[in-house]
């Protein structure tokens, strides 16, 4: 039994190691491309991790710039009317509790 595989002719032997051969030399390839393709995804995964985190820090900003000169429109509104002597009237009903 143990004979049975060397009686295979050469030119088998032959076929058999160029279609494991080749079987392997695809696997490499196969593997190769995914790697690659694997990488490329990653990449673009963290590059676009990184434009939302720009983005989020650009709105933040933005919002802060908003306050900011809403604040600044509300001053100069307290300072005319303080200038044209318009008070703010303290409302004349009171709040009632929820």
């Amino acid at each position: 039994m143990k004979n049975r595989f060397r009686k295979l002719q050469s030119d088998t032997w032959a076929i058999i190691g160029v279609v494991v051969g080749a079987v392997g030399g695809w696997s490499v390839v196969v593997v190769t491309v995914m790697l690659a393709l694997h990488s490329a995804t990653n990449a673009r995964i963290d590059a676009q991790g990184a434009r939302i985190d720009m983005l989020h820090d650009t709105m933040r900003n933005e919002h802060t710039l908003i306050l900011e000169s809403i604040a600044g429109v509300a001053q100069r509104v307290s300072y005319i009317e303080g200038h044209l002597g318009i008070g703010r009237v303290a409302d004349p009903e009171p709040a009632v509790p929820p």
